[in-house]
């Protein structure tokens, strides 16, 4: 089963659902719109797939990041020159994809507050994006994964991911999720994602050769004196690889310093907590005393 574009690294699976309207993919806390109106109608649209003991092989770029992904049963020339690659293995793997994509998205711009909410979008002329299928797994583990026999065959060597190793925050060995140990990370690991533009015209104006490839829909918004309408144009679905350039590394790294920080702060309250240091100890105290006795502070009393 091939994964919807395979996420630079996952996401919480209640932060994003089919229907959903994002400004970034891959940050859904940012900002969006999900349409209660319309959710029964999405819902009805669905398909659902799942998959017990779910196997797969993905790759990992210099960064860190996810890259693609090859399946349980790969091909051997696609991954032999990979240097950087990871098996996963998940209790289960649920994908839910809209079987009409267009038609889901023209029941979200029914609703009267999601044109609402896009036209404040094509008023400061953002994009954003609408989502209409995830894959997510569950309590899935991940190796570092090497072809044995020099690539002869396509035996993998499985390994535990080293500390500190170049691969996306929730499934290192280091991160808080794993607290040193095998990590059991659960979240959506694939999206089917669609870029949106939309701008508020009027219907004489033709348009440009960028909306071509677009599914366009019309409304007309309420009390204009123009007469000007809305006009929202779905493109096609993001590739994995551009998904992973839209991560923004910078900010990785700032959370994964925090990550350490917050460690570090767990280490030491739990050495705090000893019961090998008593309330007298001098780890305890502002001051250790001098190992030389002719250096200690003199008695007043």
């Amino acid at each position: 089963m091939v994964l919807h574009g395979l996420l630079p690294k996952p996401l919480a699976a209640d932060a994003v659902s089919v229907g959903q309207l994002l400004i970034h993919p891959l940050h859904p806390e940012r900002d969006g719109f999900y349409s209660q109106q319309a959710h029964i109608e999405i819902d009805d649209l669905n398909d659902y797939h799942i998959q017990l003991r779910y196997k797969d092989i993905f790759s990992v770029d210099t960064e860190g990041r996810f890259m693609t992904n090859y399946g349980a049963k790969f091909d051997l020339g696609r991954i032999y020159r990979q240097p950087n690659l990871l098996s996963v293995g998940a209790e289960q793997m649920i994908q839910r994809t809209s079987q009409n994509p267009g038609r889901a998205f023209r029941a979200v711009l029914e609703d009267p507050e999601a044109r609402e909410w896009i036209a404040g979008l094509a008023k400061d002329g953002k994009e954003f994006y609408v989502v209409v299928g995830l894959t997510e797994l569950k309590n899935a583990t991940f190796k570092r994964a090497k072809l044995q026999d020099s690539g002869a065959s396509s035996r993998l060597n499985e390994l535990p991911i080293e500390k500190g190793a170049k691969v996306p925050r929730a499934v290192r060995r280091d991160s808080t999720l794993g607290l040193g140990t095998e990590a059991y990370v659960s979240g959506v690991f694939g999206m089917d994602v669609r870029r949106v533009t939309a701008r508020i015209t009027r219907p004489e104006e033709p348009h440009s050769l960028g909306d071509i490839g677009k599914r366009w829909y019309y409304y007309d918004i309420p009390n204009s004196t123009n007469k000007e309408q809305l006009m929202v144009g779905m493109g096609e679905a993001l590739k994995a690889n551009e998904l992973r350039l839209m991560l923004d590394l910078s900010e990785e790294d700032v959370q994964t310093n925090f990550d350490v920080i917050s460690q570090l702060s767990l280490d030491a309250l739990s050495a705090a907590a000893s019961p090998l240091l008593r309330p007298s100890s001098p780890a305890l105290r502002g001051r250790s005393p001098s190992p030389n006795p002719q250096f200690r502070a003199p008695n007043f009393l």
